[in-house]
């Protein structure tokens, strides 16, 4: 081969990689790179294989600061952390989000106390920084905190938090784009507070945020357009909203103590007037069969009237040109008991890795009714 042609041929494999690179590193306007899957915090739950069966390129999750904090020194031999570096580097794109959990401790008020709040910050993201391509400085602040201190406390400490990953990444020669938020429940006024408002005016004042993050779990498909129609005068027109969790859990709690479908007893031989919470902590308990878990929730009407949600959800999210991207709940995580107060969040996901057996010919876990199928559609696979 003479050196003309070794030439191209590196060339040729030094662009490939970088397009695909670039590709990970930028949300587009292809579906495969608007819409991906959600691991929360467990990234031991990584596995290629079901990446490839659902199609999705995008991967979300959080890094739970005060927990990686108190690792100390284990956090570089961190499992999760190591799958997260390792599916980074076969090319998804990654979207993390840092949690920090206040719920049972106060927010630091001073400059002084923030500072030793946030004395682990460089540390992690010298782990996590080179492993993702985009991150939100904050998960859930107006969850992941007090009630009665979700006021200037809150919004001074998450854009201190702001300022302070924004101050790393200027050391860095690789620059990613910065979040805020992420804000939940903004179709509702009793959450448009002025904290709020007030870290949502510091992203629009300040040119290095790239955008907010957003979580929709809601009740009604109206709510998607009332968090949308909220924000978006409240941002600048070359701003991004990441959606990095929505479901209709809101709406599937409603119905936790209707009694499940006739057939689940003509079929399966489940007992007569089964309330939903107690089939699913039933189902969490003892795995039933695929097909006992599609005709609960085909022959439940207030799920099989939704079955298109995704499609129905996603095509709200493209309708807005502010849309960056949108995650979702690839597996379930169960409580050890579910209650009729537990949120449902294990009827949301893509594999139902919990409530249901697995495929006895392949060893995977199985698919949800509907969702899958659902998102491979979007994917265009």
């Amino acid at each position: 081969m003479n050196k003309v042609l070794i030439k191209i041929l590196f060339i040729s494999i030094f662009f490939n990689f970088f397009s695909f690179k670039t590709y990970s590193q930028n949300i587009n306007d292809n579906s495969k790179s608007k819409l991906g899957v959600n691991y929360n915090g467990v990234f031991e739950q990584i596995n290629k294989i079901d990446l490839v069966r659902c199609g999705a390129k995008v991967i979300r999750g959080f890094v739970d600061y005060f927990h990686y904090r108190e690792m100390g020194r284990k956090i570089y031999s961190d499992s999760g952390l190591k799958k997260l570096k390792e599916i980074y580097n076969n090319g998804y794109s990654v979207i993390l989000n840092i949690k920090f959990n206040f719920e049972e401790k106060n927010l630091p008020i001073t400059t002084a106390e923030i500072k030793s709040e946030l004395n682990f910050l460089d540390t992690l993201l010298s782990i996590i920084y080179d492993n993702c391509d985009h991150l939100v400085c904050g998960n859930e602040p107006f969850i992941e905190s007090k009630k009665d201190q979700r006021d200037e406390r809150l919004s001074n400490f998450y854009i201190a938090v702001a300022e302070k990953v924004n101050n790393f990444k200027n050391l860095q020669s690789k620059k990613i784009p910065l979040y805020i938020g992420a804000f939940d429940n903004l179709w509702k006024p009793s959450w448009q507070t002025e904290a709020a408002k007030t870290m949502i005016e510091f992203a629009n004042k300040t040119d290095w945020i790239t955008g907010i993050d957003l979580h929709i779990h809601h009740t009604y498909m109206d709510d998607i357009d009332s968090a949308f129609e909220f924000v978006n005068p409240l941002i600048r027109e070359n701003q991004k909203i990441l959606i990095t969790e929505f479901s209709l859990k809101n709406q599937w709690k409603l119905h936790l103590t209707d009694t499940i479908p006739q057939i689940l007893s003509i079929k399966f031989d489940r007992e007569k007037g089964m309330l939903v919470y107690e089939y699913l902590n039933f189902a969490i308990h003892n795995p039933v069969s695929r097909d006992e878990w599609v005709d609960f929730l085909k022959y439940s009407e207030w799920f099989d009237s939704r079955k298109n949600y995704l499609t129905d959800a996603y095509n709200k999210f493209t309708s807005y040109k502010k849309f960056s991207a949108a995650t979702y709940g690839l597996y379930q995580n169960a409580p050890k008991v579910f209650t009729e107060h537990t949120d449902p969040w294990i009827i949301n996901p893509l594999l139902v890795n919990v409530t249901v057996v697995k495929d006895s010919l392949t060893g995977e876990y199985q698919t949800n009714y509907s969702f899958f199928e659902e998102f491979n559609n979007i994917m265009g696979n």
